[in-house]
C-alpha cells in the first residue's frame, strides 16, 4: 500500500515537473520570437529564421498561453511563408497552416469575437483563389453571427466572395442579389447609427462600402437581368411561398413591378396564400399599369398589413390613385392615414398639396377662391419638408412653381383680403391658411 501511494506521488512530480519544464520552454520561445518580431518590418526576405521557429514551437506546443501569439502567428505566417514560397503544393500547406491560426483563435480566445475571427480570415484567404470557397463561407458565418455588428470590411469582403462564387460556378447568380439586401439593410443600419452619434470616421466607412455594394450589384440588378434570373427559379418552385415574396420584394425594390413575371409571382403568391402583404404586390403591380380600380381594391386589402411601412405605402398609392380620378377628398384621407403610420415621412403632405393644387377648378364659387387653393397646397409642401428633410428640394421646387399662381393683391382687393391675413379656403378642403400674393 506505502510503495502503491509512493509510486502515485511520483508520477506527480513527474508530471509537475514536465509541465513546468513546458511551460518554462514557452515562456523562453515567446520572449524569443517577440523580440525578433518586434524588430520584423513585415517583409518576407527579413524574416528571422529563429523567430519562425521560436514562433512555431509556441504554437505547437502552448497555443492558449498567449492570444497576441496567435494574431503575431497570421501575420508571421502570411508575410513569412506564404508569400515566399513557389511551391504551390508548400503553399497550400502554409495556408492551411494559417487557417489552424485562426482556428485556434476561435478555440482558445472566442471572447475576442468569432465573427471578428472569422471575418479576419476570410479577408485573409481571398487572395488565394484556390480557397475562394473557403474564405466566402468564413466572411458568411461572420455576418451572420454579428449581424448589425458587423465589421464594414467583412460586409464588402463577403459581397466581393460571392460574385466571385457566381463567376466560378459556385453560386446562382441569385445569390448575388440575396447578399446585397441582407448587406445593404445592415449597412443602412450602421449609416443611421453613426449619423445620430456622430462619428464621421465610421460613417465614411459605412457610407464607402454602401457605395461600393451599389456599383457591385449594378450588373445584376437591372430589371431584365433580374427577370431573366428569377424567371428560371419560379418556373422551377412556383408553389414555393418564401421564394415568391422573395422575387416580388426584390421586384418592388429595383422598380421592376412592371414586368409580365411580377405580376405572375403576385397572383400566384396570392392565390397560395392570401394576406395583405400578397394584395399589396398586386395593387402595386396595377397601378403601375394605371389599373386604378383595380389596384384600389388590393390596396385596400394592403392597408391591413401588420408592416407598418407595406400599410402606410398601401395608404399612399391609394391616395395617389384618387388625385389622378378627381377623388380629392378621399385623397387627402388616405394620405392622413399615411401620416398617422409614420409621422416622420413627408410624402403624404406633398400628395395632398398635389390633391389642393388640382382643385381650383372645383372649388372655383370666386375667382380669389380658385387661386386660394394654392396658398394651401404651398402650406402642404412647406410642411412636407418640416418633417421630412429628404422631401426639401422637392417641396421647395413646388411651393416656387405654385407661387406663381398665387393671386395678386390685385385680386385680392376685391375681397378686402390683404397679405398676412388668415384666409379660409372653404369647399371640402376647409382649411386656414395665409394669404400671400403673386408678382406675376
Amino acid at each position: 500500500m506505502k510503495l502503491r501511494k509512493f509510486l502515485f506521488i511520483g508520477a506527480i512530480l513527474c508530471m509537475t515537473s514536465f509541465a513546468f519544464a513546458q511551460d518554462t520552454d514557452c515562456d523562453t520561445d515567446i520572449s524569443i520570437y517577440r523580440e525578433a518580431f518586434k524588430q520584423w518590418d513585415g517583409k518576407a526576405a527579413s524574416a528571422n529564421p529563429i523567430m519562425i521557429a521560436s514562433w512555431r514551437r509556441v504554437f505547437l506546443n502552448c497555443p492558449s498561453a498567449k492570444e497576441r501569439t496567435l494574431t503575431d502567428g497570421t501575420k508571421i505566417v502570411n508575410n513569412a511563408l506564404i508569400r515566399p514560397t513557389k511551391d504551390a503544393e508548400l503553399k497550400e500547406k502554409y495556408i492551411d497552416t494559417l487557417v489552424m491560426v485562426y482556428e485556434a483563435r476561435i478555440q482558445y480566445f472566442p471572447k475576442s469575437g468569432v465573427g471578428n475571427i472569422k471575418g479576419r480570415m476570410g479577408l485573409d484567404l481571398m487572395a488565394f483563389p484556390s480557397r475562394m470557397e473557403q474564405a466566402y463561407n468564413a466572411l458568411k458565418d461572420a455576418i451572420d453571427n454579428d449581424g448589425n455588428n458587423s465589421n464594414y470590411a467583412f460586409i464588402d469582403g463577403l459581397f466581393s466572395s460571392t460574385i466571385n462564387m457566381v463567376k466560378a460556378g459556385k453560386l446562382d447568380e441569385s445569390a448575388i442579389l440575396d447578399a446585397y439586401s441582407q448587406l445593404m439593410d445592415i449597412v443602412e443600419f450602421n449609416v443611421r447609427k453613426y449619423t445620430e452619434e456622430g462619428n464621421e470616421k465610421l460613417l465614411n466607412s459605412y457610407t464607402a462600402t454602401k457605395g461600393n455594394l451599389e456599383a457591385g450589384v449594378q450588373p445584376y440588378a437591372n430589371c431584365e437581368d433580374l427577370v431573366r434570373i428569377y424567371q428560371k427559379k419560379f418556373d422551377a418552385e412556383p408553389d414555393n411561398v418564401e421564394l415568391l415574396n422573395k422575387i416580388a420584394s426584390v421586384l418592388a425594390s429595383r422598380n421592376c413591378d412592371k414586368s409580365d413575371l411580377y405580376l405572375a409571382v403576385a397572383i400566384k403568391l396570392h392565390k397560395l396564400n392570401p394576406s395583405p402583404e400578397s394584395a399589396y404586390f398586386i395593387g402595386k403591380r396595377y397601378l403601375a399599369d394605371q389599373e386604378y380600380s383595380k389596384a384600389t381594391s388590393y390596396l385596400i386589402e394592403a392597408t391591413k398589413s401588420q408592416d407598418v411601412k407595406s400599410a402606410q405605402q398601401a395608404y399612399k398609392y391609394l391616395a395617389q390613385i384618387m388625385w389622378k380620378e378627381g377623388k380629392g377628398e378621399q385623397g387627402r384621407a388616405y394620405a392622413r392615414k399615411a401620416i398617422e403610420l409614420d409621422k416622420t415621412d413627408g410624402e403624404p403632405y406633398m400628395i395632398i398639396g398635389y390633391i389642393y393644387a388640382s382643385s381650383g377648378k372645383e372649388c372655383a364659387s370666386n375667382p380669389l377662391h380658385a387661386k386660394a387653393v394654392y396658398w394651401a397646397a404651398a402650406d402642404k409642401f412647406q410642411k412636407a419638408k418640416e418633417v421630412d428633410p429628404s422631401m426639401t428640394a422637392k417641396a421647395n421646387e413646388m411651393i416656387r412653381e405654385y407661387s406663381k399662381l398665387f393671386p395678386t393683391s390685385e385680386d385680392a382687393f376685391f375681397y378686402n383680403v390683404f397679405e398676412g391675413d388668415e384666409y379660409q379656403v372653404e369647399c371640402w378642403i376647409n382649411e386656414k391658411t395665409k394669404a400671400r400674393f403673386s408678382n406675376n
